[in-house]
């Protein structure tokens, strides 16, 4: 699979749909309900954004009408602002092509790179992963939040432009495991792309302190952090790392030049 097109954007404020007071009334007293089991307390006023019209204007930039898509992967890691909707499903709706869709979470900072390996072993055509992550959790949390509402789609083909030459993910890795795993990883993977340029999530860079030259992606952008600075690079390869400390997932991929 090739990626032959990439778009970014940051959200401001919140969803359009939370503007509607009987929907936000809604969903708060479905996020209360599933919260207080565990002892949590609803927030005092909700916000937040929606993936589905995050993923929507994403969709818009990247795939044209000319171009149908056949598979569609949503990527994430922390609560939608609108908890009953099939998002995978409605955002099928939206794409050229209404590919068969579905969305990955429950993973982490892993959920993207799981993506593309879904993606790689369907064999279709032409595929569209979406990475997204907003900025609020509907109940009090000690867990950090990102900093901001965002979100990267990656259209993949058989075509011109980079190609995805593998992806690597290594399961219930210590951080102290982290150095040996991540440096094997990168010198395997980056062997016969001269000038590749590596970018590495904060969370992967901090338990790594031999780590080759690099970029570092933004810290408090988990799911979307080194997906960003993809979807900024024209041209060159670039090999992307990640770590998740929560749930101890070690993950990479390289995108060669052709």
């Amino acid at each position: 699979m090739r990626l032959v097109r990439a778009g970014r954007r940051a959200f401001t404020g919140n969803a359009d749909v939370l503007a509607d007071d009987e929907h936000r009334a809604q969903v708060t007293d479905y996020f209360a309900d599933l919260a207080r089991p565990f002892g949590l307390a609803p927030v005092a006023g909700l916000s937040g954004h929606s993936y589905g019209e995050m993923a929507g204007a994403l969709v818009a930039e990247v795939v044209p009408a000319t171009e149908p898509v056949d598979l569609l992967v949503l990527a994430f890691s922390i609560h939608d602002v609108w908890p009953g909707r099939a998002t995978a499903t409605y955002l099928s709706h939206l794409c050229p092509g209404t590919p068969m869709s579905f969305a990955l979470c429950d993973q982490g900072s892993a959920s993207p790179f799981t993506g593309l390996r879904v993606m790689r072993d369907y064999g279709v055509r032409r595929a569209l992963l979406v990475v997204v992550e907003q900025a609020s959790l509907p109940y009090e949390s000690t867990a950090a939040t990102p900093l901001e509402h965002r979100g990267v789609a990656m259209l993949y083909e058989d075509g011109t432009g980079s190609r995805v030459t593998d992806v690597r993910q290594y399961p219930d890795v210590a951080p102290e495991a982290v150095p040996g795993s991540a440096l094997l990883a990168v010198a395997e993977l980056s062997a016969g792309h001269p000038g590749v340029r590596v970018v590495l999530s904060d969370s992967l860079a901090a338990v790594w302190p031999d780590r080759p030259d690099h970029t570092r992606a933004q810290a408090g952008q988990p799911t979307t952090g080194v997906w960003w600075h993809l979807a900024e690079a024209q041209e060159g390869s670039v090999l992307v790392g990640d770590y998740d400390p929560e749930l101890r997932y070690l993950c990479f991929a390289v995108v060669a030049a052709s």
